[in-house]
């Protein structure tokens, strides 16, 4: 009985050492991925403003088309929702909604994946040498107590930064297949 004992104080010791350690990491986690392109910001824009085409190449829906995506019938730009259900492994349920559209530098939205919130950034800079920079930025929370999930914040992070540098490859394989891009 005195193992037993000892073996739920040190699972109960584990937890509330983990909890105090994760107590002092940051809840926020912010990831960009960028990628340049021979291509002009105009070109690029409507991929970015367009829910539409966010199906074809976004981060959270694993690059394929599948039948439980959903865009409202707003006007591309402030406003436009699109909704996605899905079993593929590379694909995460949720909803994305434009909140902020800049032509031709940004579209700002929020994003609820998988039942977690996040804002998302597509941003395009031109550089000196007549490319295109495309940047897709994440910022989201892991949230409060117990505090021991952010102890694995890298995994989070490692898993955000593939997703983001599938989506623009994608993106910039849409781009060339399109001829918007060289």
């Amino acid at each position: 009985m005195k193992w037993f004992i000892r073996i739920i104080l040190l699972i109960i010791g584990a937890f509330i050492l983990a909890a105090g350690a994760g107590y002092f990491i940051s809840p926020q986690i912010n990831v960009e991925r960028s990628t340049d392109v021979f291509a002009m910001p105009e070109d690029i824009f409507p991929y970015l403003e367009n829910l539409d085409s966010h199906e074809v190449w976004s981060p959270w829906h694993g690059g394929e088309r599948h039948s439980g995506f959903q865009v409202s019938q707003s006007n591309e730009s402030v406003g436009q929702t699109s909704a996605w259900i899905c079993q593929d492994e590379n694909c995460l349920p949720g909803t994305e909604k434009i909140m902020a559209v800049q032509y031709p530098a940004y579209v700002q939205t929020d994003l609820n994946i998988d039942g977690q919130a996040a804002r998302a950034t597509y941003g395009l800079a031109t550089n000196s040498d007549g490319s295109t920079t495309i940047l897709i930025g994440i910022e989201k929370e892991l949230g409060g107590f117990p505090y021991v999930q952010r102890l694995f914040k890298f995994r989070e992070v490692s898993a955000l930064e593939t997703r983001l540098d599938r989506a623009l490859s994608q993106l910039t394989d849409l781009l060339k297949a399109d001829e918007m891009a060289d």
